[in-house]
C-alpha cells in the first residue's frame, strides 16, 4: 500500500465517521464488499453497531463499530487511539459526519452556526488532526473529505452549510500539498443531491420551515449514496484531488467557477 499514490482498499483498514447512515453506511458496506477492514464511527452507537454488522456479514474482515461526536476534539483523539491500539494502522480515513442550515443568515442564531461548523468543518480538521500524525510518520495513507456541490454553488438561504463546505475544500487541497511529499494523500468529494437522511440532520429557519416536507423529499429523489461511495473508494486508490459527484454538482463544477460575476451572483439569488 503506498501513500500518496493511491491505497489498495482490499486488506485495508478504513475509519469512516458519520458511518451510521447516508453517504457513510453506503461507503462502509461498499469497502467491506471490497475486502476492507471498516471502522465504522457515528454519534449513534446503535446505527453504527447495525452498519458493522452488515459489513461484516459480507464477508470481509469484522468491521468494527465506534462511538464519537466529531464536533469534540478530545473525543476523536481518544477514538484514533483507540482504533491503532485495538485495530490497528489506519490507511484509509474518511471524514464525512456533517449536517445542514438552511435559511436566511439573520433568521439563524451564533449558535446555529457553531453547531453546524464545528461538525461539518472542525469535525474534518480534528480527524485530520488525530489520525494524520501517525499517517505522516508511517509515510503511507489517505485522506477522503467530504464536502458538497454548495462548496462552490452558492445560495442565498445556505451561507453557513456553503461556507463550510468551501472551506473542507480549501483545507484539503492545503493538506494534499502538504503532506503528499510525506507520502499522504488528500481527496475531497463534492457530491450533489443525494438521497440521504441529512434532511433530517438539518435546522430549517425563517421562511425555510414551511418547506421542510418539500426539501426531504427533493433530497429523496437525489442520486443513490452508493455513487458517492464509489467515488470515495476511487479517490482512496487513484488518491484523486478534488471530486464532484452527479451531474449537477459536476456541471457546477466545469461551468460556475470561472463564470463572471454577475452569474455566480444570479446562483446565489436562486431559490431552494
Amino acid at each position: 500500500m503506498s501513500g500518496g499514490r493511491g491505497i489498495d482498499v482490499e486488506g485495508a483498514r478504513i475509519v469512516i465517521t458519520g458511518g451510521g447512515s447516508g453517504i457513510g453506511e453506503a461507503t462502509a458496506l461498499r469497502a467491506a464488499a471490497s475486502g476492507a477492514a471498516v471502522v465504522v464511527v457515528d454519534i449513534d452507537g446503535a446505527a453504527a453497531a447495525r452498519v458493522a454488522e452488515a459489513c461484516t456479514a459480507l464477508g470481509a474482515p469484522p468491521a468494527v463499530a465506534r462511538v464519537c461526536d466529531v464536533a469534540d476534539a478530545g473525543a476523536v483523539h481518544e477514538l484514533a487511539a483507540q482504533v491503532e491500539r485495538e485495530d490497528g494502522a489506519v490507511d484509509v480515513l474518511v471524514n464525512n459526519a456533517g449536517v445542514g442550515i438552511v435559511g436566511p443568515f439573520l433568521d439563524t442564531t451564533l449558535e446555529d452556526w457553531q453547531w453546524l461548523r464545528s461538525i461539518n468543518l472542525d469535525g474534518v480538521a480534528h480527524g485530520c488532526y488525530a489520525f494524520g500524525p501517525a499517517m505522516v510518520a508511517r509515510g503511507r495513507g489517505q485522506v477522503v473529505n467530504i464536502a458538497s456541490g454548495a462548496a462552490y454553488i452558492p445560495n442565498r438561504h445556505m451561507a453557513a452549510y456553503c461556507a463550510t463546505k468551501a472551506a473542507v475544500v480549501s483545507l484539503s487541497q492545503c493538506l494534499r500539498a502538504d503532506w503528499r511529499p510525506h507520502g499522504v494523500g488528500v481527496s475531497v468529494v463534492c457530491p450533489g443531491v443525494i438521497a440521504t437522511p441529512i434532511a433530517t440532520a438539518t435546522r430549517y429557519r425563517g421562511r425555510m420551515v414551511p418547506r421542510r416536507a418539500r426539501a426531504e423529499k427533493a433530497l429523496g429523489m437525489g442520486h443513490s449514496p452508493d455513487l458517492v461511495a464509489k467515488a470515495v473508494l476511487d479517490c482512496a486508490r487513484r488518491d484523486r484531488d478534488v471530486v464532484p459527484v452527479g451531474f449537477e454538482s459536476t456541471l457546477a463544477y466545469k461551468l460556475l467557477r470561472g463564470a463572471p460575476q454577475p452569474i455566480q451572483s444570479l446562483v446565489a439569488r436562486a431559490e431552494l
